[in-house]
């Protein structure tokens, strides 16, 4: 199991996505993304006359694509915006209700001076960043972390769990490569490390486990 840390839509976390799936040849490649961002950001791409030379590349489609003309599996693991928005809303008292538009996911909305930090590799400076600001977040609007991070982290590790033992169950040499952004990846990787640990976070944030949604990529000779 490898799981790959990126800032979206930047040119380095699309090369290195590239790279990843180049080197590792993943049997699996699980995406922190639902069906409809999935669908929304290949409609986009696929319209764009520009997609072979585009800078600003989802490093998700990047991914996918990487992938070539082979069979394969593609895994979305996220939770749907829909579903997010949802349990923000019953976690908030009526009298602290976020309109969920005013809500920012890690990494969607950075500064313009963090992307160039990130592209010339200063990764650490940009996470350092990136975590003071989601302190603030936990100090403040402790529900929204917990559905924000929390909860993502708890669902996608237990959805990556889940890939890797269907794939041991059929006697198959598995070889998952997971990319989400950077702020998932700590948390991810400790759940993994004990899988009882995953059902245990479950439980605590009481998540329904739901399998991952599969698009399947069929190679064509």
């Amino acid at each position: 199991m490898t799981v790959l840390g990126t800032a979206h839509f930047t040119q380095r976390s699309l090369l290195e996505a590239y790279k990843a799936v180049r080197e590792l040849e993943p049997t699996d490649l699980a995406l922190e993304l639902d069906i409809h961002r999935f669908q929304y950001l290949n409609q986009r791409c696929a319209k764009c006359p520009t997609r072979q030379t585009c800078a600003g590349q989802c490093e998700f489609v990047g991914a996918a694509d990487a992938l070539g003309n082979c069979d394969a599996n593609i895994w979305l693991i996220d939770m749907s915006e829909e579903e997010i928005a949802n349990r923000i809303h019953q976690l908030l008292s009526p009298y602290r209700m976020w309109p969920f538009s005013l809500l920012r996911f890690p990494f969607r909305h950075q500064t313009d001076d963090e992307v160039q930090l990130w592209e010339k590799g200063y990764k650490d400076e940009v996470l350092h960043r990136h975590e003071r600001r989601l302190k603030t977040l936990r100090l403040k609007a402790p529900h929204v972390w917990r559905v924000l991070i929390d909860e993502r982290n708890a669902l996608m590790a237990a959805r990556l769990a889940w890939i890797t033992t269907m794939r041991l169950k059929q006697s198959e040499n598995a070889k998952v490569l997971a990319l989400t952004g950077a702020a998932h990846v700590e948390g991810i990787k400790c759940l993994l490390s004990s899988p009882s640990q995953v059902r245990n976070e479950l439980q605590k944030l009481s998540l329904t486990f739901t399998v991952p949604e599969l698009v399947r990529r069929i190679g064509v000779n």
